[in-house]
């Protein structure tokens, strides 16, 4: 469904019967800017139309035609001005196709809702304007697409948002659960550094015990004759105690008690542990140590 235009023929025959009719007679600018207008020479028409309106004055009939001859030189916005001012006339031709014109020029902005404004203005004016119907059909459709087509954009984008979102939330479980597993993870360690810490500790209860157990067997297992040995030296030791303390109740200072006897076996053995703990063996240290002063 085309956009219909009016025709440079029908421009020139309408708009010189208008200026008959508008003005009672020709007006030769008028007339050599139409005929530039059909030349495709739209300068020589637009200077022709100035010298019409400088004669006659600022008719609605002439801004219609300098309208025309503007979009022709794709100077729409002027246009547009000039045909604004031709809505003002109360001729209904002058009228209707000014209307039309500026509907064309907003259906070709997709400005759709004053496009079809201006068509039904136009109809108004002037009922039989068959262009006028057609571009409003067209106007009318357009307008029908854009809103269906900017809704299935805004659905699409809401999908699209949806879609996001949801990428975005399941982001956000799996840092979630990424961060339960690396706490579990912790938790884990720390139990097995207490289970750890437990055994060893049980380790360590189990050691002392065993070497207590060993030194009580130890000592069951003295020889019998060792055993009343000490019994020997522990009654010998009471006795002289209570020797001491009768003579001190009689005013006897106390003998001193003789030091007991280390068994030469015992002192081998003491001898050869300090030995073994000795640092500095054969009488020199294990390092040279750096002589600060020559004596």
């Amino acid at each position: 469904m085309p956009l219909v235009s009016t025709s440079k023929l029908l421009t020139a025959v309408l708009a010189a019967g208008w200026l008959a009719e508008a003005l009672a007679g020709k007006n030769s600018d008028v007339e050599a800017g139409i005929a530039a207008y059909n030349s495709d020479d739209h300068e020589a028409a637009l200077a022709a139309y100035a010298a019409a309106e400088a004669e006659l004055g600022e008719r609605p009939e002439i801004f219609y035609d300098r309208g025309l001859a503007l979009v022709a030189k794709g100077d729409k916005d002027e246009a547009r001005k000039a045909f604004e001012r031709g809505t003002e006339s109360t001729h209904p031709d002058v009228h209707a196709s000014s209307e039309y014109e500026l509907g064309n020029l907003d259906l070709d902005a997709e400005a759709f809702d004053p496009a079809i404004e201006h068509y039904i203005k136009c109809l108004k004016a002037k009922p039989d304007h068959a262009n006028a119907k057609w571009n409003l059909e067209l106007a009318l459709l357009k307008k029908k697409q854009k809103e269906e087509e900017e809704k299935k954009k805004q659905e699409e984008e809401k999908k699209d948002q949806e879609k996001q979102d949801e990428e975005n939330k399941d982001e956000q479980n799996k840092d979630e659960e990424k961060k339960d597993e690396e706490k579990k993870d912790e938790e884990k360690k720390d139990e097995e550094k207490r289970t750890k810490r437990k055994r060893t500790s049980r380790s360590r209860t189990k050691r002392k015990g065993r070497a207590e157990a060993g030194r009580r067997e130890k000592d069951e297992q003295k020889p019998d004759e060792q055993k009343q040995d000490e019994q020997k030296q522990n009654e010998q030791k009471q006795d002289e105690q209570k020797q001491d303390e009768q003579k001190q109740e009689k005013g006897e200072q106390p003998q001193p008690q003789p030091q007991p006897q280390l068994d030469k076996a015992d002192l081998d053995k003491a001898l050869e542990q300090l030995d073994a703990e000795d640092n500095f063996q054969l009488d020199r240290p294990a390092r040279q140590i750096r002589v600060e002063k020559d004596w």
